[in-house]
Order: structure tokens, then sequence, then C-alpha cells
């Protein structure tokens, strides 16, 4: 056990240390604690294979692939630049605009996707109103990250967790979305008073010569194959509520995206595979198996021996929502999820509590304590790399680790009081 949690541990500093080739360590301490399990347990290759959540990596390799042609076919930019139109120059109607969508955007594929999209075209359009872009660019990074409680598949982490507790989008709108959207709206609502309100007013002649300037059309290849694209990718959203396999919705949509769009663009399917994140899958893979082996070794057993009944359940869930936050903003947030699924799963099915306010403080901890470092998202970090990159004034590390931190807390607040209230209906 001693020697599997050292393994666990170097493959999280391999991950959070830039310089270390993350995936080739990883992989060589999954080969090693598989091989050190095998032996000392007696179990071989056929019992190793099943600690891999194949469900879940399927799920996450098929919404890559449909982010990345998400984001060839220019859809985000297409939706930024119609959303400075539909605002008409008006700062504070596209600031709460922009933010609603980057969160609603983010629900749906990687929140780093539409950082990296997003965020170049809201600073160009700041340049051409003669404004600064780093009150937006906050804006968008504060509130993407709420995105990530709104569905089942907005993360990798959430997919992992989704997987393993089989829950599906019904089960996110039933008891994520009151909060997400009560959160998002008092979020935005504090930003535009405390920050955008003392922002300079954009001269008038300025914002009209920038909406007959712009032109979303512009940006559209081939409208058929862009108007294709956008039904479809929405049509998945949507089959995700109605059918309960996500993972195979995902892979059948991915594949006609793929075959469909090979006509107009000449890209086949092994191209489109060359530019996706490998590494990230291979990790995911390696962290099964690792927790696997813990899990073989006696993990679960720790857990199941302890007398939880003696602990009150709100404290309980308090202490969840806060470990795994903390986890989240100093670790990272896959390998928190993949260590605590194995602990959530012991206090309901071994010690019998409910489900409900559990799940909600893992995931809630998993996804907005992340926020409590840049470090901790890589959303921010990218933002931030974005802001450097483009010279943008008004946004920096100590704006956005105080601005981050600040909110990070007021959500975890909230969260805790949330789950005060699913405790006492669901107890």
């Amino acid at each position: 056990m001693v020697f599997l949690f050292i393994i666990f541990i170097l493959m999280i500093i391999s991950y959070i240390i830039k310089d270390l080739d993350f995936v080739a360590i990883s992989l060589l301490c999954c080969f090693i604690a598989a091989t050190v399990t095998g032996l000392v347990k007696g179990i071989g290759i056929d019992v190793i294979i099943t600690f891999i959540q194949f469900e879940a990596i399927i799920l996450i390799l098929s919404m890559i692939i449909i982010t990345k042609i998400a984001e060839d076919s220019n859809i985000l930019e297409y939706i930024a630049i119609k959303l400075f139109k539909i605002s008409k120059g008006n700062q504070r109607v596209f600031f709460w605009l922009i933010c609603i969508v980057s969160t609603l955007l983010a629900a749906v594929i990687s929140d780093v996707v539409v950082i990296l999209i997003l965020a170049p075209v809201v600073i160009r359009l700041c340049r051409f109103l003669k404004t600064k872009a780093g009150t937006y660019l906050l804006g968008i990074t504060i509130c993407i990250n709420i995105g990530s409680i709104i569905t089942p598949f907005s993360s990798g982490e959430n997919i992992i967790i989704s997987t393993a507790f089989n829950l599906d989008v019904i089960y996110f709108i039933q008891y994520f979305w009151i909060f997400s959207f009560i959160i998002l709206f008092l979020t935005i609502f504090l930003l535009d008073k405390i920050i955008l309100s003392k922002e300079p007013i954009i001269e008038k002649q300025q914002k009209l010569f920038v909406l007959e300037l712009i032109n979303a059309e512009m940006l559209i290849k081939n409208k058929k194959l862009f108007y294709f694209n956008g039904i479809m990718i929405l049509s998945t959203i949507i089959l995700f509520v109605i059918l309960p396999l996500m993972y195979l919705t995902a892979a059948i949509s991915a594949m006609i995206l793929v075959i469909v769009n090979k006509k107009f663009t000449k890209k086949p399917m092994k191209e489109l595979l060359k530019n996706i994140d490998w590494d990230i899958i291979f990790f995911f893979i390696a962290l099964y198996i690792v927790v696997g082996c813990l899990l073989q070794a006696g993990l679960r057993d720790i857990f199941e021996s302890i007398d939880f009944k003696n602990f009150d359940f709100f404290f309980l869930t308090f202490m969840i929502l806060i470990i795994v936050s903390l986890f989240s903003g100093f670790v990272a947030n896959t390998p928190t999820a993949l260590i605590f699924i194995p602990i959530i799963d012991t206090l309901i099915s071994t010690h019998g509590f409910s489900a409900i306010p559990l799940i909600f403080a893992f995931i809630i901890g998993i996804n907005l304590g992340g926020n409590l470092l840049p470090q901790g998202a890589a959303c921010d970090l990218m933002t931030l790399k974005i802001a450097q990159d483009n010279e943008v004034e008004n946004l920096n590390y100590k704006r956005l680790f105080k601005m981050g931190l600040t909110f990070a807390i007021f959500h975890i607040l909230l969260a805790i009081g949330y789950l005060f209230i699913l405790v006492l209906i669901f107890e």
C-alpha cells in the first residue's frame, strides 16, 4: 500500500513539474504498480485491464474530436462576434453575454478550448474599441469554471466521476442546475459592480465604427458544413439527455462529423488523431491502473473499517468539499477525482450515506476548488498566457490570483449553504 502511494505521488509530481515527461513517467509507474500488484496478489493482465474505465476514455476521446471539429469550423469565433453585434457595442450587455455564453460553451466542450478561441477575439474587439481587455478576460475565466458543474461531460474529471457513479444529464439538471445558475448570475453581477462599472465608457462613435467593421459571416468558409456541424453538435447534446449511454452517443456523433467533414476539408480521421492530446488519454489510463492497484492492495478496506456512523453527515460532506477543494487547488483535478471515487463509493455503498449530498460536495470541490490558485485550473493559466502574449495591460498573475481566490472562496461558501439544504432534504 505504501509503495503504491509513493508511485501515485510520483505520478502527480511528474504532472505538476513542466520539465518532466509526465506521460513516460506515468506509464512507467503504472507498469511497475501493475507488476508488483500482480506478483503480490496473484492477478494477471486480464484483471489489470478491468481497472480502466473504457467508457470514460471513449467519451473523453470522442468529445476531444467533436471539440476539434467545432474549433476548425470557427463556430466559437462566430458566436463571439454575433454576441458583440447583439449587444450593439454596449460594454455591460456584451460583458454579461460573453460571460454567460462562455460558461454554457464550457459545459459542452473543454474550457481551455473556449478560452483559446474566445480570448483572442475579445482582445481584438477591445483593441478596436480602444479599451482594455483584462476585465472581460477575467470575467470569462472566473465564470467559465462554473460551466464545468452544469453537465457530466464538461471535463475529463466530470466524465470520470459520472462514469463511476452512473450520472447522466438529467441528474445534473436535478441537483446542479439551480446552484450553477445562481452562482453564475451572482458572480457576473458582482464582477459588473466591483470591476466593470469602474471601466471608462467606450465612445459612441468608436462603437458604431467597430459594429460596421466586423462581420461574423466572413468566418464561415463553407455554409453547408458550418451549419451541419453546428446542428450536429447541438443534436449530440440533446441526445445526451435522451439516451442513457453517453459514450456511445458521443462516439457515433464524432464519427459522423469526421466522415461528413472529410468531404469538404479533405482531412481524414488519421489527421484528426494526430492533433489529439494523447498524453492526457494515456495519463488517465495510467491513473486508472494505479488507483485500481491501490484498491487491490486494500485501500477500500481501510475506509470500510472506519466507523463513519459516528460522524455528523453534514460535517462529513463539508469536510469532503473542503478537502477535495484544497487537493484540486494545490495538486491536480484528475488524480484527486480518481483517488476520492472509491472513498465516496464506500461511504455510499458500505456505510449507507445518501449519495446526492456526497456527490455534490465531491463534484463542486473538484471543479471549483481548482480556482483557489491559477495553477489549479488549466483555463486560468491559459487566459494568463494569452493576456501576456497579447500584452493586455490590466490582467496579470497578481490580479488573476486575487480575484480568482476571492470568487473561489465565495463559490465554496455558497456551496456549503446549498450543501446544508441538500443534507436536510436527503439525509
